[in-house]
């Protein structure tokens, strides 16, 4: 089984208009056409909820965009991982790429490129549709969060 990982800072792209929101929407469509799966922790219903409610997103489009995903529920050794991982990450940040691990993932969506650092650093190649290089890895973080 093919499994895509997803972040926030990419999920969000699909309820909020940005510029990679339309290069990620086909990439997301041609895969899942392909048969092919994309997963995140549950933190990501959280963190879609909260931007939904700061952005005036109805709770539906939510719904919506969670619900072609497999979500998972990281264990207290997905914790520990998470908290050992390399490098500037946040701790959220650094959950979603250990869970990502934990899934064995193809490779990892997400626009903050301290996150897309740390998944380098750990093994998981990056995918970021549409997206314009950052002058460097602190320059841009990605979020609409």
């Amino acid at each position: 089984m093919t499994i895509h990982y997803v972040d926030a800072s990419a999920w969000a792209k699909l309820l909020v208009e940005e510029p990679e929101s339309g290069p990620l929407a086909a990439y997301v469509d041609e895969r899942l056409a392909a048969g092919e799966t994309f997963a995140s922790s549950h933190l990501l219903v959280t963190e879609l909820h909260r931007l939904a409610a700061r952005v005036g997103a109805a709770p539906t489009s939510v719904t919506a965009a969670l619900s072609v995903l497999a979500l998972t529920l990281p264990d207290a050794a997905t914790f520990r991982a998470a908290g050992l991982l390399a490098g500037q990450v946040r701790s959220l940040d650094a959950l979603h790429v250990a869970s990502a691990l934990d899934l064995g993932v193809v490779d990892f969506l997400s626009y903050d490129q301290r996150q897309l650092a740390a998944a380098a650093t750990a093994g998981i190649p990056a995918a970021s549709p549409g997206a314009v290089p950052a002058a460097s890895p602190a320059a841009h973080d990605g979020r609409a969060l």
